[in-house]
């Protein structure tokens, strides 16, 4: 265990200290809420709120090291300017030789190298390291949900004296990164496993849709063969027109199924704007029709959830295909109308239109958006008629976004 020259609460760290003995600390905790919450880029605002931090304590340096998916080495995330100082010799760090006792504190408390200096653990830090670091460091510890994730590493010009309301700082901070970077590892867990199953269904749905219309494919080779042996010529030559159609069709079928598997719009971005962005420029390299993107809230929009974000790219992917190959449009306009809990996908083509009573069950185009939508806990629905176009409405509804700026829910294992 750590050695200090201060003496931490039983407890563990609790926030509540902080705001009775320094309100300013508290006002830092919220800056640095707002920064992580600034950019959409994984680490931007990460890196604004360990600076915000690094300013408030005098530090001279303050880069952090966190562990990689491997767990074996930590790796370096800074500004450019601290790896311009650091140089080219710690891009990262192996665990086995820093993430070890002394450093790491199962209960998130900061650890001070001056009351370590004669610990196997201070011994065994290379030469190079220590010269940066200092004797009066500081290891800031980045950790969520009982997990330790890294640390922000504090280099001092000076003392820099960790009284018991600084130690209950720093831990909050740390918790706040960790919060983030832990946040930002379920999100792509999250779409590692949308993508596995967004696979498996998009299968499932080419396996079907290719097998009804090899089906049809074979009836009408049947029928051409009794008008073959009929001697019918005219009507021969009508179901060789029809066939050629119906070839054509399968072959755009074929395109955007492909294209499909090809591509992830959630492999490129977070966001369901972006995803939305990407499927439409993936249908316009592959139809001549014009697609109008609309969208009254964007902030709205990018706190839509992954999982409902990956059903309704699909959805729209769905959507137009059905407006090139079915409607004949010429124009399309999309909708992304999102509130703090709902979200609602318009596809309105100028197409020639349909009866949905109408349609077979053993069309499942409709039936597998819809699932899609129900996945989700939301619905689908289509407004259609002869000659009117079509409008495939898809709403979601899904929970209040957690905001970086709730400190309260960010920090309550402290109180």
């Amino acid at each position: 265990m750590p050695r200090r020259s201060w003496r931490p609460a039983a407890a563990g760290p609790s926030i509540a200290h902080v705001y009775t003995e320094s309100p300013h600390y508290l006002g830092v905790l919220v800056q640095m809420c707002e920064a992580l919450n600034s950019s959409n880029e994984r680490w931007e605002g990460y890196v604004k709120a360990v600076g915000i931090l690094q300013r408030t304590v005098g530090a001279r340096l303050a880069p952090s090291f966190l562990l990689d998916g491997s767990g074996d080495r930590a790796v370096l995330v800074t500004d450019e300017e601290q790896r311009a100082i650091l140089g080219e010799r710690w891009p990262w760090i192996p665990a086995s030789v820093h993430v070890r006792d002394p450093w790491v504190d199962p209960q998130g408390w900061p650890v001070a190298a001056r009351d370590n200096l004669a610990s196997e653990g201070w011994q065994v830090l290379p030469a190079e390291f220590k010269a940066w670091f200092g004797d009066t460091g500081v290891v800031v510890q980045v950790h969520a949900d009982g997990r330790h994730l890294g640390a922000v590493l504090m280099s001092f010009d000076q003392e820099f004296e960790l009284d018991q309301v600084r130690a209950e700082f720093l831990a909050a901070a740390g918790h706040i990164l960790g919060r983030a970077i832990h946040s930002g590892i379920l999100a792509r867990r999250l779409q590692e496993l949308g993508a596995l199953r967004e696979r498996r269904l998009l299968a499932d749905e080419l396996h079907v849709d290719l097998a009804q219309q090899v089906a049809a494919l074979g009836l009408h080779a049947g029928a051409m063969r009794l008008d073959f042996e009929e001697d019918d010529r005219p009507r021969l030559a009508a179901d060789i027109a029809a066939l050629t159609d119906m070839v054509m069709t399968l072959k755009v079928t074929l395109r955007h199924q492909m294209l499909a598997l090809r591509t992830d719009p959630l492999g490129a971005t977070d966001c369901c704007m972006g995803a939305v962005r990407a499927q439409v420029r993936a249908f316009e390299q592959l139809a001549p029709v014009q697609v109008v993107i609309e969208c009254p809230d964007p902030d709205a929009a990018a706190a839509v959830p992954l999982d409902v974000t990956a059903q309704l790219t699909r959805v729209l992917q769905e959507a137009l295909s059905n407006a090139h190959i079915h409607s004949m449009a010429s124009r399309v306009v999309v909708r992304v109308l999102a509130s703090d809990t709902r979200v609602r996908l318009e596809i309105e083509d100028c197409g020639r239109g349909f009866d949905p009573e109408a349609v077979p069950d053993t069309r499942l185009g409709m039936v597998i958006m819809k699932e899609r939508m129900a996945q989700v806990g939301g619905q689908l629905t289509v407004q259609s008629s002869s000659g009117r176009g079509t409008v495939v409405i898809a709403e979601a509804p899904f929970g209040q976004p957690e905001g970086w700026i709730a400190l309260t829910e960010r920090i309550g294992t402290f109180t």
